[in-house]
């Protein structure tokens, strides 16, 4: 889809992230994987990370760690990271049937953000640029989540196959023609898979809205924060975000096609078996309670897809819950020597989860 330039969208997303600016300090990101490789990712200057040959001192790379169960370890600069633009928001995941390390980062470039994907499968990486599409646009907060589901078909002779798909969802926030939420799934267990080649959809759409958008007195953080969360064993997705034309808050189920027929170019269940099936199953108003400024958030869901956002100040837990009728006040955990931040917010968690 074609994006125009929004010169209010653009100049409200970069007083966002001048709210936001911090030192560019390393970050960094770790995973462990079921067969039990550690793998981590530092994303930094060169100097700070004590990298040298073939890179000067002020670019920024993305150096990859991986830790074997008998000892080896394999150290390595990602391709293509090595520039002078900053690298944040890295996350990691790993896609076990695929062999796949999946890395997803964001580079700020002026005027518009690159949305950049690493897999490191058999040894070799391949990376690509997800974003930008066309015209100007800033992305934020992008996360990702695999998921795997069984998909059948059948073959010119007759023969039923069955083989699990793997498919990784992405999902970030981005201020263009319009402040949306958008979604890209990656479909890898495919060969040859092709990373430039990804559709991405505005999920308001899928949600049967989408439109001219406003943000009017609502604080950054309650729409900058799209989610994605597992939906059970079944393989589904479900995305969580805000809605500036509707002014709702939404969680939506995002599946695709499993039975698709016969492997050929002119039938249409084969080639519609990449279009996400999409059913919204719970809404609620936008939040007012959330801070007008932070640099991270958190949604869980609980029953009937109700959200609880959470987030960080100083040395406490905050957390506001949607009860079905209306947000609730800001609650809040102090942290202390016995309440560690990762118990307050498994505590949060876990009451969201459960009402």
């Amino acid at each position: 889809m074609t994006r125009r330039f929004s010169l209010r969208s653009l100049l409200v997303a970069t007083a966002f992230v001048a709210g936001l600016a911090m030192p560019a300090a390393a970050e960094e990101k770790s995973l462990l994987a079921a067969d039990g490789t550690l793998y981590e990712v530092h994303a930094g200057l060169a100097a700070d990370l004590g990298l040298a040959e073939g890179l000067a001192p002020d670019d920024y790379v993305i150096e990859w760690t991986a830790r074997d169960q008998d000892g080896s370890i394999h150290v390595g600069v990602v391709p293509g990271t090595q520039s002078r633009n900053v690298k944040r928001n890295l996350d990691l995941a790993f896609d076990e049937p695929s062999g796949s390390l999946l890395l997803l980062w964001k580079e700020e470039l002026v005027p518009v953000s690159l949305l950049q994907l690493g897999v490191l499968r058999d040894g070799a990486w391949k990376t690509s640029v997800l974003l930008p599409n066309l015209g100007f646009s800033k992305a934020y907060n992008p996360q990702m989540r695999p998921s795997h589901s069984t998909v059948r078909w059948t073959e010119a002779n007759g023969e039923m196959v069955e083989r699990n798909r793997s498919i990784l969802s992405i999902v970030w926030w981005e201020e263009s023609q319009y402040a949306q939420a958008r979604y890209a799934p990656i479909f890898l267990d495919e060969e040859n898979f092709d990373l430039s080649d990804v559709a991405v959809y505005d999920l308001p759409v899928l949600a049967g809205g989408g439109g001219p958008t406003s943000y009017e007195d609502l604080p950054a953080a309650a729409y900058v924060f799209p989610a994605l969360h597992s939906d059970g064993p079944s393989g589904a997705i479900l995305a969580s975000f805000a809605d500036l034309n509707g002014r709702k808050n939404k969680v939506v189920k995002i599946t695709f096609p499993t039975d698709l027929g016969t492997p050929d170019e002119g039938n249409v269940t084969w080639m519609r078996r990449h279009i996400p099936i999409v059913g919204v199953v719970g809404e609620s108003p936008l939040a007012p309670t959330t801070p007008i400024r932070v640099s991270s958030m958190g949604t869980a869901l609980g029953t009937g897809y109700r959200p609880t956002f959470y987030w960080r100040d100083g040395d406490r837990v905050l957390y506001s819950r949607f009860d079905g009728h209306e947000w609730a006040s800001v609650k809040a955990i102090p942290l202390s020597d016995k309440m560690s931040y990762e118990r307050a917010l498994a505590l949060v968690i876990g009451m969201a989860a459960s009402n």
